[in-house]
């Protein structure tokens, strides 16, 4: 049976200091930091295999403490245990490393969990490790640990194992996707009803690594059948995993996410002129348009992928000769800034998507989430949908003209070119790159809040600032 929500908030109606609880991978070392920074306890849980990554990377220390002597800051204010019964809350560390012999052995703990009072920060390492299937069913269903985000929809990112997966979101949003093409799988391999002849790219899981996937490009549909036949006799692919593929159009742009933070505290405030002219611009309600604002933009960051960021620093003779097939296995990030007017594109689709998730799956996007992108130029009709929800966030009316789009340097034409973020990743918690702005803060975010601010940051803020509130129950589920 699915955790209702109001269980959760009853939860933590009695929590009377929140802990941070964190699963060991992924994001966690700036989930860690900003619960440092603003004063909350910690607990992260790993496995001993990548417990030397929290050993020797620590967290402590006060807000505002100058850290000189750090041996003695971690003997004062870490603990190291393997049961989280040997937990004391009542003692006087600041952070916990609790190491597992597995991550989804979390589950057995619980009730312990809930009387340290964890708020569990959810990140992909936690939907895939403690998920336990395509629909994220422990997590949903076992895992009673109030979530600082959205339950619910961590599941959509297993893309094609679902019905309701991010592209069904995507869609009801009406913001651009990558177009898909229909296939036959065959013993061998895979046949196209109908012939394509542009660029295209098949992702599928990998055969023996569940996950990860492969990603194979071809110059048109007969490219990539000879290629996905050589790839399931290597053993990379099989008939399940071919099945649970998706072939799609290459969008030929580069790389971006845009990292997002939705407060639902924020969303309950008055914010002056700026929510009556949102509203009044775009034509939306006044809650509506506070639900936007507090839709807070903190950066962007781009992958760095093995083996394909080697292979494109050769020369392209080079690269002929080895005939290397490139992997994509997400190794490194860097931080990006865009272009200043096409930031209005991103908000909008973003704002598109947090409505669409409300409506169709209640309370919808909480806390962190990322838009991840490829950014192409093009005709906006080639990619421009319209969304089933009725918000367009254009000016408020249906775009017919290129200024409506915010396009003052072209000429004024019904169909004109354009930036366009094609979506190719939505991931509804804690994002993959934002260590790289951990220590340093996001861009954005240090802008708008005149102090260093990563999404760890933001995520501990919220979380204090609700906790001061007596409104915890506003930010999980």
């Amino acid at each position: 049976m699915v955790i209702r929500r109001e269980e959760m908030q009853e939860i933590v109606k009695n929590y009377k200091e929140p802990i941070g609880l964190n699963l060991g991978s992924h994001s966690a070392l700036d989930a860690w930091q900003g619960q440092r920074n603003y004063g909350l306890r910690s607990i992260i849980y790993t496995t001993p295999s990548r417990a030397r990554i929290y050993l020797q990377n620590p967290m402590v220390g006060k807000p505002e403490e100058t850290i000189e002597d750090l041996p003695n800051i971690v003997k004062r204010d870490l603990r190291v245990v393997n049961d989280p019964k040997d937990i004391n809350k009542n003692d006087d560390w600041r952070a916990v490393i609790l190491i597992l012999d597995r991550y989804s052995d979390i589950v057995k703990y619980v009730d312990d969990l809930v009387n340290l009072e964890c708020l569990q920060i959810p990140n992909r390492a936690f939907s895939v490790y403690v998920g336990g299937d395509e629909r994220c069913s422990v997590i949903e269903d076992e895992y009673a640990v109030p979530i600082v985000g959205s339950r619910l929809l961590l599941k959509i990112e297993n893309r094609g194992e679902i019905e309701r997966d991010y592209y069904w979101f995507a869609e009801q949003a009406g913001i651009p996707y990558p177009k898909s093409y229909e296939y036959e799988v065959y013993e061998g391999g895979i046949r196209f009803k109908e012939p394509i002849d542009e660029p295209i790219l098949m992702k599928a899981e990998h055969a023996h690594r569940a996950f990860e996937r492969e990603f194979i490009f071809a110059a048109n549909s007969q490219d990539l059948e000879e290629k996905v036949a050589r790839e399931v006799e290597a053993g990379n692919l099989n008939r399940e995993s071919l099945e649970n593929a998706r072939v799609e159009q290459i969008v030929l742009g580069p790389h971006a996410n845009f990292n997002f933070f939705f407060s639902p505290v924020d969303a309950k405030k008055d914010w002056g002129d700026a929510d009556d002219w949102f509203a009044k611009l775009y034509n939306v309600t006044l809650e509506e348009a506070r639900l936007c604002l507090s839709n807070q933009f903190l950066s962007i960051d781009e992958r760095r992928e093995t083996i394909l960021d080697g292979l494109k620093r050769l020369p392209v003779d080079v690269q002929e000769k080895l005939r290397k097939v490139p992997s994509f296995e997400v190794t490194a990030h860097a931080i990006l800034s865009l272009r200043e007017s096409l930031l209005k594109d991103v908000h909008r689709y973003a704002d598109r998507f947090l409505l669409a998730c409300r409506e169709h799956a209640y309370p919808g996007i909480i806390g962190a989430w990322c838009l991840q992108t490829l950014i192409t130029w093009d005709r906006i009709s080639k990619y421009e949908l319209k969304p089933t929800i009725k918000l367009d966030f254009t000016s408020g009316v249906e775009a017919k003209t290129a200024a409506d789009y915010g396009l003052y340097d072209v000429p004024e034409e019904r169909d004109p070119y354009m930036h366009i973020p094609v979506t190719q990743d939505i991931a509804l918690r804690h994002g993959g790159g934002t260590n790289v702005h951990m220590g340093i803060g996001s861009q954005y975010a240090n802008a708008k809040y005149r102090k260093t601010m990563s999404m760890g940051d933001r995520i501990a803020l919220e979380i204090r600032r609700a906790w001061k509130a007596n409104q915890l129950e506003e930010i999980v589920t």
